[in-house]
């Protein structure tokens, strides 16, 4: 297990089982603190073959190379960060992929995540990837026909692959809530329990870094999760907790979460915001000159 010292407590980590626990009853001296953040999210690259209409990465033809990549895990890594989370884009369209995450498992402590629409997750490169990766994460937003008519792509088609993905690694499902599919989460969450996923992470969407949601929506989703959280582990973002009544475990403190986007910059979050470029300093020096501004 790896430790990570926090403000709250002793944080341990476990790559391979996902597992997290806090010691919040021992507590860390103020100068014994890891500067690094908790999770680390990369785009890999920022080309998708999806067009979904929420999505909000940018549309250029950036891309990082992997031994930068690599360099960047090492040194957050030393400075306490525990998992790197890889997108895009849609990351399965990386060539190095594959080696990328070997290298990063075999070279650093970090647990590592992979967030895909799923239809190339061919069995050629779930060999690449199995015992190099902690889970990889599969955006579904809703039953047919919304899945359909947001991916452009059938749902069943999906479903066959994430059925190979589940012999060999831990599935997780991300979905984007919003208006529309707010009302067809429990349609979706049978889904999710069929296809055996280790959490769900819900995605309350934003345009603009602002929430779409209305109020009387994010009441609906509140009591929807109290209604659901002791059938499937159910997460959010750190940014909608404040929103929510939980429970939810582990919730990130402020700077425990950065962002690099496909062109270098370190940033707060993964949608707008100005950043720090990473190329020529030090990660520990653009974290602090980050977390300054």
């Amino acid at each position: 297990m790896k430790l990570r010292r926090e403000p709250r407590g002793h944080h341990f980590y476990d790559r391979s089982s996902g597992v997290h626990i806090l010691l919040d009853e021992l507590p860390v001296e103020s100068g014994l603190f890891h500067a690094g953040p908790e999770l680390v999210s990369i785009a890999l690259l920022n080309p998708c073959d999806l067009k979904c209409s929420f999505c909000y990465a940018p549309k250029s033809s950036h891309r990082l190379d992997p031994d930068f990549v690599v360099d960047l895990c090492q040194q957050f890594a030393a400075l306490g960060t525990l998992e790197v989370a890889f997108g895009g884009g849609e990351p399965t369209l990386y060539p190095e992929l594959g080696s990328l995450c070997r290298r990063v498992w075999t070279e650093t402590d970090l647990g590592i995540s992979l967030t895909t629409h799923g239809h190339h997750l061919t069995d050629r490169l779930l060999d690449e990837l199995t015992g190099y990766v902690s889970i990889i994460r599969v955006s579904i937003d809703g039953p047919e026909p919304i899945y359909s008519a947001f991916r452009a792509r059938p749902l069943a088609n999906l479903l066959r692959k994430l059925s190979r993905v589940t012999q060999r690694i831990p599935l997780g499902i991300n979905t984007v809530v919003n208006a529309m599919t707010l009302p067809l989460l429990d349609e979706l969450a049978e889904t999710v329990l069929d296809i055996g996923s280790v959490d769900w992470l819900l995605l309350p969407e934003t345009n603009g870094g602002a929430f779409t949601l209305t109020e009387a929506e994010w009441q609906r989703l509140d009591r929807w999760i109290s209604d659901r959280c002791e059938q499937i582990p159910l997460r959010v973002t750190a940014q909608a907790v404040s929103h929510l009544s939980g429970p939810f475990p582990l919730i990130c403190e402020p700077n425990d979460y950065a962002h690099v986007r496909a062109d270098g910059t370190l940033c707060r979050c993964s949608y707008g915001g100005n950043g720090i470029p990473l190329r020529g300093q030090p990660v520990v020096e653009a974290l602090g000159e980050l977390y300054r501004g």
